[in-house]
Parts: structure tokens; C-alpha cells; sequence
């Protein structure tokens, strides 16, 4: 029972935010009964296939095989990092965090940065890249999105969304005589304690009704955004913490007509976030059809909470 529900079950629950949040854990579970059936012979070792059949598609949101092909260094490589405000409140013990952000950034030669908690007072220079636009989530605030980068950014505008304290950002990035539409966006957060737990057995009614609210307020962010997006006439690529992982009903939406570069080049879990232990993949950058993805990385630094990504790209 517990298989059929952990894969095949999948998709009529993503509305559910314990299921679309625990899918990960669910997996791992079902792949540890298979192991046990597995050891004794047993029958329904035949239900994984089974729900393997039936679910290969949303499997593969949650683990990507080894790529074999052979990377190549040309391309616009763009890279999305929520910096968690540049550990301003302390939350790790190393004291340099910012300037080891940076040294991180410089190495991997990454051609544009997409920033997102980016504390003004915190943040190193970034002297490497020349172009750089802050937009606060908040009128006058100093926590914001940022953009740094190696080549020119233009017409930038900020995004914000409703009664929220998070939001984004929109600039045009001209690169190889072309423009892209660059979009840095940070929805809404749970804002969940350490007392909140997904595989607690506290887990109450007022968390499900915390978590149900905050996935309503997600989806209409993203909604939202889609409604801005639509008059853009340029290839887009979108840096996002999403907050959710590709389970859920924002990332359908988000990712209907975009290309996740996770699931085109990328390897192995992806997570970029640790939640009550459970490894989740909450970073995305989406791209247009229009564009090539070339490879794509999860970087393992821990000078946050957020494990940034990159891709690399190329016009098709």
C-alpha cells in the first residue's frame, strides 16, 4: 500500500501540502521496501516496477540519471544563489561569509549572477562584474534580488507581489547582440520554525492550514507572474527560489511552457534545500525553447541554507 501510494498516487495530491512537500521522503521510503522485499523473495518486490511504470514521469522531477556527454565551456553560463541575506543574522559560525560568497562566484566564472535575499548591507562589491541592479522586495528596503553581471543590463524593473515580503526582479541582458529577459524571483516563503516538521507526529491542523495558505499565495504569485511574463518578446530565463519543490501546483504552472534545466542537464537529487532532513529541489532556472541547455550544476558551498544551481546556454 505504501508503494502504490508513494509513486503512482502522485499526481491526484499535489494539492496536498504534507504529500507535495514529503513526496522525496515517500520515494525514499517506497525504494526501501523494494530493497526489503527485494532480500527475501517476496511478492511485492513487483509493486515498485510497477508504480515505476506508472510514475516515470514525476520520477524523474526527483532524480535525474548520470550524463555521460561531454560538457563544452562556450555558452552564457547564468547562475541563481539565494544568499540568505549574506548570513546577517549569524546562522552559520563561519564570519566571512560574504567575502567567501564572492571568492565562490569569481571561481565559478559565472557571465550573470541572479541574487536572491540579498542584504545591501551585508553584500561584497562583486568587482568582477560591472553591471549590477538591486531591487528591494519592499519600497525602500534593503533585502531585496540582484542581478551582477558581465555584460549590459538594461530596463530593469522591480516585481512585486501583494501583501508579501518577498518578490523579484526584471532586467534585459544583452548578450552576443542579442536580448534576453533575465527575471530574479523569490516567492513566498513558509516561514516554518524549527518546531515545525513534516515527519513529526505534532504535525496539526494549524501547520496544514499554514502550509495550504502559503501554497495558495505561491500559485497566485505565479499566476501572476505568467500574466507579466506574457508581453515579454524576448527569450526569457527565470531564476527563482520557488519556495516549493516540482511537485507541487506552482511549479506546474510556472514550468508549463518553459523548459526546467534541471530535468534537460541536470544529475542525481538536485536538492538544493534541507527541510526536516528531507533533501528538496526548491532553486530552478527555467529557460525558453528558444534557448540550449548546454549543462547545468547544483554546486554543494554551504555558505547558506540554498545551494545554488547554474546552467549554461546557448541560443538554439
Amino acid at each position: 500500500m505504501l508503494q502504490l501510494f508513494g509513486m503512482g498516487a502522485l499526481g491526484n495530491f499535489i494539492n496536498i501540502p504534507l504529500i507535495s512537500l514529503g513526496v522525496p521522503l515517500l520515494c525514499i521510503i517506497n525504494f526501501i521496501f523494494f530493497v526489503f522485499w527485494l532480500l527475501r523473495f517476496r511478492w511485492p518486490v513487483f509493486l515498485f516496477f510497477g508504480t515505476l511504470l506508472v510514475s516515470f514521469q514525476e520520477l524523474k522531477l526527483f532524480y535525474q540519471p548520470e550524463n555521460n556527454g561531454i560538457s563544452i565551456s562556450s555558452g552564457l553560463k547564468v547562475m541563481s544563489y539565494n544568499v540568505r541575506s549574506f548570513n546577517r543574522f549569524k546562522w552559520l559560525e563561519e564570519t566571512a561569509v560574504s567575502s567567501l560568497i564572492e571568492t565562490f562566484v569569481n571561481q565559478s566564472e559565472a557571465d550573470v549572477i541572479c541574487i536572491q535575499e540579498f542584504a545591501l548591507n551585508e553584500a561584497p562589491k562583486f568587482e568582477n562584474y560591472p553591471y549590477q541592479i538591486f531591487k528591494p522586495y519592499i519600497e525602500d528596503g534593503t533585502i531585496g534580488s540582484c542581478i551582477v553581471s558581465k555584460y549590459p543590463l538594461i530596463k530593469s524593473k522591480v516585481i512585486s507581489f501583494k501583501e508579501s515580503l518577498n518578490g523579484g526582479m526584471q532586467t534585459d541582458l544583452i548578450w552576443q547582440k542579442d536580448t534576453l529577459r533575465l527575471y530574479n524571483l523569490h516567492f513566498e516563503s513558509f516561514r516554518l520554525d524549527r518546531t515545525d516538521s513534516l515527519i513529526s507526529s505534532n504535525y496539526s491542523e494549524k501547520i496544514r492550514i499554514k502550509l495550504q495558505n502559503v501554497f495558495n499565495i505561491q500559485y497566485q504569485q505565479v499566476i501572476e507572474f505568467n500574466s507579466l511574463s506574457e508581453s515579454n518578446p524576448y527569450p526569457e530565463i527565470i531564476c527563482t527560489d520557488l519556495n516549493n519543490n516540482a511537485f507541487s501546483r506552482p511549479y506546474s504552472e510556472i514550468q508549463r511552457s518553459r523548459v526546467d534545466a534541471f530535468l534537460d542537464k541536470g544529475t542525481g537529487f538536485g536538492a538544493t534545500y534541507n527541510f526536516s532532513f528531507i533533501p528538496m529541489r526548491i532553486d530552478f532556472i527555467f529557460v525558453s525553447p528558444e534557448l540550449k541547455i548546454i549543462d547545468f550544476e547544483t554546486h554543494t558551498v554551504k555558505l547558506s541554507d540554498h545551494k545554488p544551481i547554474s546552467v549554461r546556454l546557448k541560443k538554439n
